[in-house]
């Protein structure tokens, strides 16, 4: 038997240097910090199957679910090495509705996606929906929301580890929609950048961002969308969503979303980092939103000084600083956040009027 050449003793010195260089070097750098976090959450799972569909195939509502958000993982992990995806179950498991709330938000996560089917008692209720956070505006919206959240029949010790919350009272979710939601407009903004892509790009029916209280995107701290891909109910879009173009398509059409998003609010990246944007642009940190406007002393600034205010959509909206260009806006986020404003983003300002941050990267990169 013939065994392999051995090196030659004049080359394990050099082979030990290099083997201490590497280590050194390895030691010197550590893994940047990512620039955005997002918890991709599979509904259902183990032994709540979601909803059954039509029964013409073996296929339930977690498993579409599981196998659409390790595509969307796997696209994101591939394309944005700069963004860290941390899914709430990889396999046919059931973790409670509670638990996956802990995941995100030990995380810190800056985004939360939660990803479901719909039913219906008619076959041609057909459709994908966002939601997020908010009271039910409809009697629709508010059985989406019963049904859904019903999963937590499904765990033991539900009353205890709910707290009174029950997902066939109404009046818990009259409780939920007096929680203070700071992260409403960047929950609405991702929930109509998914609803566009779906629409435009998928060629789906457009089901509109609507507002309701689902408990996993209720009590997550960051920005957060329940998304439904269709109805397992119509055999049409059962159809769709059984086949692996389907499935490819959803997946897609949330991570161009995603994208979109994750581009609006990290920094601008420019030839001369400081260099000053004109024409009345400037860039604030909003740190708090209110169905009332609240005294600039309230606890909720922790004694922070400059807050300035603006309405939109019927909120007043709170933000403190004003900067040239979005990287000294987004260093003093990082500060704020620090500091305890989890839901701390930098929004843009033209000639005092807010203006999409989308714009702004247009009107910035274009030639």
């Amino acid at each position: 038997m013939k065994y392999p050449k051995q090196p030659s003793k004049l080359l394990k010195p050099a082979v030990l240097a290099l083997a201490i260089v590497a280590v050194f070097v390895s030691g010197a750098f550590t893994p940047l910090e990512p620039a955005m976090v997002v918890v991709i959450d599979a509904g259902h799972g183990g032994k709540d199957p979601g909803n059954l569909g039509t029964g013409r195939y073996s296929l339930t509502e977690k498993d579409v679910t599981l196998d659409v958000s390790n595509r969307l993982a796997e696209y994101i992990t591939d394309k944005m090495p700069d963004v860290k995806v941390i899914l709430t179950r990889t396999d046919d498991s059931f973790p409670k509705l509670s638990s996956r709330v802990k995941i995100a938000n030990n995380a810190d996560a800056d985004v939360f996606i939660s990803i479901h089917c719909d039913a219906f008692t008619t076959e041609n209720a057909r459709g994908c929906g966002t939601y997020v956070m908010g009271m039910h505006k409809t009697e629709e919206s508010l059985n989406s929301a019963m049904r859904e959240n019903a999963s937590i029949f499904k765990e033991e010790n539900y009353e205890e580890n709910y707290e009174g919350f029950d997902p066939n009272d109404p009046d818990t979710y009259i409780a939920l929609s007096l929680r203070q939601n700071v992260f409403l407009d960047n929950s609405l903004q991702l929930g109509s950048l998914i609803q566009n892509q779906f629409r435009d790009k998928v060629g789906r029916k457009d089901r509109g961002v609507r507002q309701a209280g689902y408990y996993v995107i209720s009590f997550t701290s960051m920005p957060s969308v329940l998304v439904e891909l269709g109805f397992l109910t119509n055999p049409n879009e059962e159809d769709f969503l059984h086949s692996e173009d389907g499935r490819t398509y959803m997946a897609s059409a949330l991570f161009r979303a995603f994208r979109d998003y994750r581009d609006i609010h990290t920094p601008l990246i420019t030839d001369e980092p400081k260099a000053q944007h004109t024409d009345g642009l400037t860039f604030r940190v909003q740190i708090a939103s209110s169905p009332t406007e609240l005294d600039k002393s309230d606890p909720v600034f922790r004694g922070l000084q400059n807050i300035d205010m603006y309405l939109s959509g019927g909120q007043y909206k709170y933000t403190t600083g004003m900067f040239g260009v979005a990287e000294d806006a987004h260093i003093k986020k990082r500060e704020l956040r620090d500091q305890g404003f989890s839901g701390a983003f930098v929004a843009a300002f033209k000639d005092g009027q807010r203006v999409p941050m989308s714009r702004i990267l247009e009107e910035i990169n274009s030639p």
